[in-house]
């Protein structure tokens, strides 16, 4: 469901994460329990037998309606890291794509709590200098800011070798040559 992103001349992309999934479990569990009471009130009741499926047309679709459109709209949301940037793009009607320069990123860092430290998942923040931008609610949220961090690092990596030695060399204090100035070299010529 994700849009294809154009990359940069240069870019190459990392990882896409899907955030975790919020409020499509319930809907869904709900969906399945009404259809089994249908089916189940049907074999022991004739008058749920007769109207089996006005029943499931009246409670079943909306509630099965409410999970697709859940799903749709957790599916649409994705998160790229690529070399140069994170892009943050999603929406089901009105799609939106934000992109977050590495360079600008001061930081990362991971909000959970107890229980999500357990399952492992959390919300990851991008600090900039502006205000923090939330990735959204992901699995493996300490991998997914190593990541990040690893490709800072990489970006911002000096283009000299780092087994390079600088000496410094004295020049002798009478070794010096004053030359005239421009204006006076052209006059004398």
């Amino acid at each position: 469901m994700s849009r294809r992103h154009p990359l940069r001349e240069g870019e190459v992309q990392v990882i896409s994460v899907t955030p975790v999934s919020r409020g499509v479990l319930r809907p869904f569990l709900v969906t399945v329990t009404t259809i089994a009471l249908i089916v189940v009130g049907a074999s022991r009741y004739h008058l749920v037998h007769r109207f089996e499926w006005w029943l499931a047309l009246i409670l079943v679709v909306p509630i099965a309606l409410v999970t697709l459109t859940r799903t749709w709209r957790w599916r649409s949301h994705k998160v790229h890291v690529t070399n140069v940037r994170v892009i943050l793009e999603g929406g089901v009607m009105r799609h939106q794509r934000t992109s977050i320069e590495l360079r600008d990123v001061v930081a990362t860092r991971v909000v959970q709590r107890l229980g999500e430290r357990l399952t492992r998942r959390g919300v990851v923040y991008l600090e900039t200098a502006v205000s923090p931008v939330s990735l959204g609610f992901v699995r493996h949220p300490g991998a997914l800011c190593r990541l990040i961090d690893a490709e800072r690092a990489g970006a911002q990596s000096p283009s000299l070798a780092l087994d390079t030695v600088f000496t410094f060399e004295e020049r002798d204090p009478f070794d010096i040559r004053i030359q005239p100035d421009e204006w006076q070299r052209r006059r004398y010529e």
